[in-house]
């Protein structure tokens, strides 16, 4: 998957959450959003990385606020959205990016319950209640909600089982939240990115390392792995006014 520099102005007048937006595709996505003219709220677990990150937005010139959230805690999620909708007056995207792999090249016998039940909670009951919450806030004729997912859930499947089953759920999760959110204007799609240079990536391969994957293998991932900025672009793109008429749900990388 590969992207282009934002271009400036594309986003003004846009208030965009960005979930996840600590490190890796998010942070890279602040600072294309940042960019392109929005404001911007960024949300992570991570409350310095979230902060960080906003400043680095506020550095470009843009408006940007930070809060602390755990996805898999309705009651913080719904209150952090709220909160967001107020700092900005109002929402018109949400870039949901937060995501856990774990168990890479652990096999099936092995996999613990905790694990799965984790990986299952952060990477897909974690986008619904994003979504859920995030609904009263979309709800303006214009609004986005793009769900970050992975070529794992639709095109390869994945060395983590819980991971590539949570990303194929993500896909079923869009799929669904189209069709019951397109006659509300909102727009919903997912955006599958193949294998990104990430610290999240980085920690998974060497997870599989331990577990006994090939290196020559783990090897060949690294040398092909794809840059953040290249995703934070599309995602940029289709948080855009200028993306009105994409109708698709699932794009892959």
């Amino acid at each position: 998957m590969t992207g282009v520099a934002p271009t400036a102005g594309l986003l003004t007048g846009r208030r965009v959450v960005v979930v996840g937006g600590a490190s890796g595709i998010g942070l890279a996505t602040v600072r294309a959003a940042a960019t392109a003219g929005a404001a911007v709220a960024v949300l992570d677990a991570d409350a310095d990385g979230a902060a960080g990150a906003a400043a680095q937005a506020r550095a470009v010139g843009a408006t940007a606020v930070a809060h602390a959230v755990d996805v898999t805690r309705e009651t913080q999620v719904a209150s952090v959205l709220d909160a967001v909708a107020a700092d900005l007056g109002g929402i018109d995207a949400v870039l949901h990016v937060a995501g856990i792999m774990r168990g890479q090249g652990t096999d099936v016998t092995d996999l613990p319950l905790e694990l799965w039940q984790r990986v299952i909670e952060v990477n897909l009951t974690g986008p619904f209640l994003v979504a859920k919450h995030a609904v009263r806030h979309l709800t303006d004729g214009h609004g986005v909600l793009v769900l970050v997912g992975s070529k794992a859930g639709v095109l390869t499947g994945s060395g983590s089982v819980p991971y590539g089953a949570s990303k194929g759920g993500l896909h079923g999760l869009a799929l669904t939240l189209a069709r019951h959110l397109g006659p509300r204007g909102i727009r919903v799609h997912t955006l599958c990115p193949g294998d990104i240079d990430t610290p999240l990536m980085r920690r998974s391969l060497d997870e599989a390392r331990t577990n006994g994957t090939d290196g020559a293998q783990v090897a060949r991932i690294e040398a092909a792995l794809g840059r953040p900025e290249d995703v934070a672009s599309v995602l940029t793109l289709l948080a855009a006014p200028a993306s009105a008429g994409i109708a698709g749900t699932v794009y892959t990388g």
